[in-house]
Parts: structure tokens; sequence; C-alpha cells
């Protein structure tokens, strides 16, 4: 008996070609240059337990951008953009699509940059999508921090109800 593998997401045909149609239409240049910068960039961060792909690119001004692929529908949605080049370790939004928890880590060419908070090499964010654009600093650490919603069992509760997980790397001396 062997093993059969099937691809259900492929990030380079299930997300880029939306990204490139979306900058089309949107006037954002060269469409060679756009193609270049959001290949280059673009990996998905996390797979959440819906099975909706979170992924991120640069865009064609460097800024951080998230989206959302939906498994079900097969379409793509953006999440938020952050006006920085910010370099992504972790991302995950509610199950409602109105809050979006990231970790971020910025890299330069001498290593990482502690521009993000004073002392900190690590940024984890906390931002309403819909309806305010509201972003509180949930943690500012010199260690990697892992985000994640955890989605309930099932959909019988009459409020939403959202719990974050967040994991810390601690380093032993």
């Amino acid at each position: 008996m062997a093993l059969r593998l099937v691809t259900h997401f492929d990030v380079l045909e299930d997300v880029l070609p939306s990204l490139l149609t979306q900058a089309a239409t949107t006037d954002e240049g060269d469409r060679a240059g756009v193609l270049e910068t959001t290949y280059g960039s673009l990996r998905v961060l996390n797979i959440e337990r819906n099975g909706n792909i979170i992924y991120t690119y640069k865009d064609n001004k460097g800024n951080a951008v998230f989206g959302l692929y939906d498994c079900q529908t097969r379409q793509n949605e953006h999440l938020y953009t952050f006006e920085k080049d910010m370099q992504a370790v972790s991302c995950s939004v509610n199950s409602e699509r109105t809050v979006l928890a990231a970790s971020f880590i910025q890299y330069t060419t001498e290593g990482v940059k502690n521009d993000l908070q004073p002392g900190s090499k690590c940024l984890t964010l906390l931002v309403e999508i819909h309806p305010v654009n509201n972003v509180k600093v949930l943690k500012a650490v010199d260690s990697c921090v892992w985000v994640q919603f955890l989605y309930p069992q099932a959909e019988s509760h009459l409020l939403p109800q959202n719990h974050l997980l967040l994991i810390s790397e601690e380093k032993c001396d």
C-alpha cells in the first residue's frame, strides 16, 4: 500500500494570482515589480483550527501585509497592513475575523534590530481590525512569542468567546 499525498493548498497558486490581480486594479506600479516583491516575500504564517490559512508578504512599499485564505470559499481576504518593514514570526485571527494577534522580529543585514520597543527583540501586538484599527502592545521582550486564538469546539455559544494563547520562548543561562 503506497501513501498518496494530495495538495489542497499552494500559496503560489491559490494566493499569488489574487494578489497580482488586486495590485493591477489598484494601480500599484509595474506588474513585474509587484510580482518580484510579493513572490519573494509571500509565505504562510499559520493554519487556523477551521483550516483557514494566514499568509504574509511585503507590498511594493515594504509594508508587512497579512491576508487570509478561506479554505471553504477558496477566497483571499486582506486582514491588515502594518506600515513598517517588520518580519512576522507568528499570527492568528479570531473566529469572527475582528481581532488579529501578531508577533514580529525585525532583521537587518547585521542581525536583529532593536527599534521595535527599547530593549526588545520581539513585539507582540493585538490589533482590532474590524470595525476600528486600535493597536495594543501585548508583550515586548527579548524572546520569541507565538500567538494562537483558540476556537471553540462547536459554535454553540450565544455570545462569541475569544481566547488567545501566548507561548514564549524563554532562555536558560
